[in-house]
């Protein structure tokens, strides 16, 4: 079976949209439009990591925290249960409220993230570490084991931050860290490399996606996927094992395998993951596999939701066109 995933891993609407009973008319992309249109299956899932770990085999990881995930293989075991993601991300300041920026999740490059683990070491070790997990970010350990709510700031985009803060009674050491971590950000030496280099400062290392899990001690390592070639820059991907950077489209992809998951991200990612690119790079190919029997399925996951699609969908021609940010925020079977 040649099936292709992909994954619109920042692509969120506001709950307000999707509480509305009108969306908004936006950009058009009849060809996602159709993929979504003339779906097999089509459900609301908890979330795309949880959905992936699922999709390929790994479904006994659910009970760990995303950070935790993560860890594994990275870190000792130990330090690993309370791990947290530290996303660096650009804030802006409003009047009465603080908004993490449209394109607000920052990439940083090798040798900066080296030079933004030494500082931090410097400033707050040997209590609180950062290690590297690639371009989006790093993983935070030394935190106390709590169980503390947080949210991806992937779905913070250009939104007030306020109500998205570690919550509960054990977030006080997680908020105090943010804290102080935000007022060492304001004068560190790669912040002021990157104003000299007329780029976005790092406001805020986002602290998410930790917390301890039960039963959580007793995985030490994840386990090998289900054959798929994977792509993407997500720190869940690189500790499934090596991904590669995406492919400029559809194209590109390797024919010698049978099962691709890609990783994509319109809303924060480079320019060729822009919405209006990946309609003619991956979206209107895979139309095109699909109805030529290239491809036996194409999933899209976006919004918390899953939608498959099967070869030679479009004899469904009583299905009535809506457009496609409708047919996102629309309610779903969960």
């Amino acid at each position: 079976m040649r099936r292709l995933s992909l994954i619109l891993s920042d692509l969120y609407l506001p709950e307000e949209a999707v509480r509305g009973t009108t969306i908004p008319s936006t950009l058009a992309l009849p060809a996602f439009e159709w993929l979504l249109r003339f779906a097999d299956a089509s459900q609301r899932i908890r979330d795309w990591r949880s959905w992936l770990l699922a999709d390929l085999g790994a479904a006994h990881l659910s009970p760990l925290s995303v950070a935790h995930c993560c860890a594994l293989g990275r870190l000792d075991s130990s330090a690993a249960i309370n791990a947290w993601l530290a996303t660096p991300v650009h804030l802006e300041a409003r009047l009465d409220h603080v908004r993490l920026a449209d394109r607000g999740l920052l990439r940083l490059p090798p040798g900066e993230r080296a030079a933004w683990i030494a500082e931090f070491s410097r400033a707050f070790g040997p209590e609180y570490a950062l290690h590297d997990t690639g371009e989006r970010g790093f993983i935070l350990s030394g935190a106390a084991g709590t169980r503390v709510a947080s949210v991806d700031p992937a779905r913070l985009l250009d939104a007030d931050i306020g109500g998205a803060l570690p919550m509960g009674p054990a977030a006080g050491e997680l908020r105090r860290l943010g804290t102080e971590i935000e007022m060492w950000l304001h004068g560190a030496a790669p912040n002021l490399a990157r104003e000299r280099e007329h780029r976005r400062r790092v406001s805020a290392l986002w602290l998410w996606g930790g917390g301890v899990a039960d039963g959580a001690a007793s995985v030490v390592a994840l386990a090998r996927p289900e054959p798929a070639l994977v792509y993407g820059g997500d720190p869940l991907l690189q500790a499934l094992g090596t991904p590669r950077p995406p492919p400029s489209g559809f194209a590109r992809l390797d024919r010698d395998a049978t099962r691709w998951v890609v990783e994509l991200s319109p809303m924060s990612g480079p320019e060729n993951e822009s919405l209006a690119n990946l309609e003619t790079d991956w979206f209107e190919p895979a139309r095109a596999a699909l109805n030529g029997g290239m491809l036996d399925a194409v999933d899209i996951v976006a919004n918390d939701r899953w939608f498959q699609v099967a070869s030679r969908p479009a004899w469904r021609i009583w299905r009535r066109k809506i457009p496609w940010l409708a047919q996102l925020g629309r309610q779903l079977k969960a």
